[in-house]
């Protein structure tokens, strides 16, 4: 488990102090602030940096950047759209996200386009099993971590300000194109010594082309993109989530993708994934629900059933793709390393995970082909 409250350790990415406090103290939407300001990078994390803004009264702040450099994918990094889905969502009443305060497009103030919100104290858990809760209180909060994000996936985004936010239709289709697009280029980046990071796998074609072919069923709802423990604080004392981070996937989109996400530690044991977020099998875990339980009560919430759909087989494709998009990222991560632009010091694990995702994802393909191959034809 982190807290909310720490984890804070010095970065390359330096801001300028100086320019963030006059800014902040100059923007009638942002808290009143008592200069200088001392900002702090938060360790954890690969991709938008994320920092502690304290000022000399003890008001703590939280702000999120985009990256400096050249930015290898234009889909990613655009703190404009967690903003205006944080903002967007924030007007739901109880909906639980950190009020957000402004949004600075200008570079010349820290280097790069950057939003700030408020501090949330809790607690974050990078470990899913959550060895520091009772079992009553893990049960809980797995529920919480579920419910919450079915009552995110019955908010009808247009009815909150998000039209333009994302299409309707074609959700997997897109992606695919997307992801195949960003692997292509991600895979030309070089090191210092003209290196190229290579593919993310030798089959990643043959995975993406069966998900092609056999695309879900179109549904919409506002995707979190990244929803899993360590993207929600819960509160510092009781097993429910007060707060949900991390927003920079974000879209309007198909509810199968958070809906894989959430339960994945689940589905993924019988192929021990590489960078499992459990220290223990969850199926052993005292208090933890079965990933039905958990999936029950989702579809309990939104009104319909996601393992459902065209007999699960829209299941089945959504979690091969969960390991296509979750290793098209950690290559990303790899390509931000050997450029010197990864955020995190903890760059050189992703190298091992996407290999590892892809490994599945193609297993996964291989023993649907084989069904599909002794099914009888009618």
């Amino acid at each position: 488990m982190n807290s909310a409250a720490t984890s804070g350790v010095a970065s390359r990415h330096d801001l300028d102090d100086a320019a963030l406090g006059k800014y902040l103290q100059e923007t009638e939407s942002v808290p009143p602030l008592q200069l200088p300001v001392v900002s702090t990078k938060i360790g954890y994390g690969q991709s938008n940096p994320t920092y502690y803004v304290d000022d000399a009264a003890g008001t703590r702040l939280i702000l999120r950047k985009k990256p400096a450099g050249q930015i290898i994918s234009k889909v990613a990094h655009q703190v404009d759209r967690e903003f205006r889905v944080l903002e967007a969502l924030g007007t739901v009443e109880g909906f639980p996200v950190p009020k957000v305060y402004t949004l600075c497009m200008d570079p010349s103030i820290i280097g790069t386009a950057f939003y700030v919100m408020e501090f949330v104290k809790g607690r974050i858990f990078t470990d899913y099993s959550l060895p520091e809760l009772s079992p009553s209180e893990r049960r809980k909060a797995w529920f919480s971590l579920v419910e919450t994000l079915a009552w995110l996936h019955s908010i009808d985004p247009f009815s909150i300000g998000l039209e333009g936010f994302g299409k309707t239709t074609g959700f997997y289709a897109r992606h695919c194109n997307t992801f195949t697009r960003i692997e292509a280029e991600q895979s030309k980046i070089e090191d210092s010594e003209g290196k190229p990071l290579g593919r993310a796998h030798e089959h990643y074609d043959e995975i993406i082309d069966y998900v092609r072919k056999n695309l879900p069923g179109d549904r919409y709802v506002i995707v979190h993109g990244d929803y899993k423990f360590d993207n929600v604080i819960l509160h510092p004392t009781e097993p429910r989530v007060i707060a949900i981070l991390d927003w920079e996937l974000s879209t309007i989109g198909h509810p199968l993708m958070d809906a894989v996400f959430v339960v994945a530690s689940f589905w993924n044991e019988p192929y021990k994934a590489t960078g499992s977020r459990s220290s223990s099998s969850l199926s052993k875990v005292s208090g933890i629900p079965k990933a039905d339980e958990l999936m029950d009560r989702y579809s309990e919430i939104v009104g319909f059933d996601p393992r459902k759909d065209a007999n699960g087989r829209d299941w089945e494709i959504a979690k091969i793709f969960h390991h296509v998009r979750g290793s098209t990222i950690t290559h990303g991560i790899q390509a931000r390393t050997i450029r010197g632009q990864a955020s995190s010091e903890f760059s050189h694990l992703y190298f091992e995970y996407t290999k590892s995702g892809l490994d599945i994802a193609l297993k996964m393909v291989r023993e649907m082909k084989a069904k599909e191959a002794s099914s009888p034809k009618l």
